[in-house]
């Protein structure tokens, strides 16, 4: 009788099997959705840079409390002024593969809104070194600038710097806060205009879908080969068993025939008994 895996293997084998396949479907819709948000920021750079600036209340309304779907990557312009004393670093972003600070500081305009705004960067300074503190225009300033949504707050801390652009690691404004920051493009006091106002400008970051689509492709075939593997799994498991119960071939020994009867001795002709006579 031929043997069969038990049961219980049978069906853990399987058991664990769908649940890789679950989980490989999941990871594969995580780097799907990866595609499409990238896809969608892409789809809304291309469609900011034919709108051509706007004044920042046409883009993102007075009251906003979130940012509007279509306002990130619009080019926007505000007038205001900076707060004093803003000299807020953001650490932990190399540029061009350059340590580098980034500085932010909040722009006050006449309406009684406050937009925080990516101003510039300098290489991070030695250990030794002492930066000065960045002094920004005292009056009234019309910035140009590119809206970003916030960033996720990493939980992180520190007393002189931050290392997300989120409200919950800046201080508050003096007033209405815009939901979103703007990276600098220009900034003009009166008739003089510089791209930045601390030292370089901070470039925007290269938009490009990545990878991600291929790699949901591969979780998703993962996800499909798993069951195969496992049944495929199975079968040999049932093949070993089917060759573990047949017979064991007879061993060359016993496979020789017995050993051919001695002739018997034939009698003698009629020649030969007169011969012996």
């Amino acid at each position: 009788m031929h043997r069969r895996p038990p049961i219980v293997r049978i069906a853990l084998t399987m058991l664990i099997a769908l649940t890789v396949s679950v989980v490989a479907i999941e990871l594969g819709f995580w780097q799907y959705h990866r595609h499409e948000a990238k896809a969608a920021a892409i789809a809304a750079y291309d469609a900011a840079q034919v709108s051509g600036p706007a004044p920042l209340d046409d883009v993102i309304p007075a009251g906003s409390s979130e940012l509007p779907g279509d306002a990130e990557w619009r080019e926007v312009t505000v007038t205001g002024t900076f707060e004093t004393g803003t000299a807020t670093v953001l650490r932990g972003r190399p540029i061009d593969s350059t340590a580098a600070w980034q500085y932010l500081a909040w722009l006050d305009t006449d309406d009684g809104r406050s937009v925080l705004v990516s101003v510039g960067w300098i290489p991070q300074p030695g250990p030794d070194e002492d930066p000065a503190v960045p002094e920004y225009p005292t009056g009234e300033v019309t910035v140009t600038g590119v809206v970003r949504a916030w960033e996720e707050d990493d939980g992180k801390t520190a007393t002189d710097s931050v290392t997300r652009i989120t409200p919950d690691q800046l201080d508050t404004p003096a007033g209405e806060e815009v939901p979103g920051y703007l990276m600098i493009r220009e900034a003009c006091e009166g008739a003089s205009c510089s791209p930045t106002l601390v030292g370089e400008q901070v470039p925007l970051p290269e938009l490009s879908l990545g990878p991600h689509f291929a790699y949901a492709v591969q979780w998703w075939a993962f996800a499909a080969l798993a069951p195969i593997g496992a049944v495929l799994l199975l079968r040999r498991d049932a093949q070993m068993a089917r060759e573990e119960d047949e017979p064991a071939p007879a061993s060359a020994a016993a496979s020789v025939a017995k050993e051919p009867r001695k002739r018997r001795r034939a009698e003698p002709s009629d020649e030969e008994i007169e011969d012996a006579l």
